[in-house]
């Protein structure tokens, strides 16, 4: 498996290559407006980052097994105003979790690496508009 730091010094290479050639590299979400808040399990290192325009994922490895970050997730994410709307198991096994509060709604799933050592977490978030937020009105 390749390190994060050197997958992230890959990806950066790619990107600066293609901006190099006249390419513009695709756009994704901006962190603050997709995730204004990240919590991430102890121990986190970063896996990668994906999305696009309007939503952003983050994939997060965690030394602890998944009981424990699924765990971690069900008490961060019912407290300081957030809200746990889901907690369920997906066809995988995969605990997901979808939390709500002022702001971006935020999903999270935590699985047992594959390799047996740790746990992934992917954490995702998308831009809510204001139209989004702002209840509509009943026709007349």
């Amino acid at each position: 498996m390749i390190p994060a730091k050197i997958r992230f010094l890959v990806a950066a290479g790619l990107v600066a290559g293609l901006a190099a050639c006249g390419e513009s590299a695709p756009k994704t979400a901006s962190l603050h407006d997709a995730m204004p808040f990240v919590p991430l399990p102890p121990g986190a290192t970063f896996v990668q980052r994906s999305g696009g325009p309007d939503a952003l994922q983050i994939t997060v490895r965690s030394p602890s097994k998944a009981d424990e970050v699924a765990a971690y997730y069900r008490h961060v994410l019912g407290t300081n105003g957030w809200k746990l709307v889901s907690d369920q198991k997906d066809q995988d096994g995969a605990t997901v979790l979808f939390a709500e509060k002022k702001g971006p709604p935020l999903w999270v799933r935590v699985q047992q690496a594959e390799d047996g050592n740790g746990t992934l977490v992917q954490l995702s978030g998308a831009i809510v508009s204001k139209r989004d937020s702002v209840p509509a009105k009943p026709a007349s």
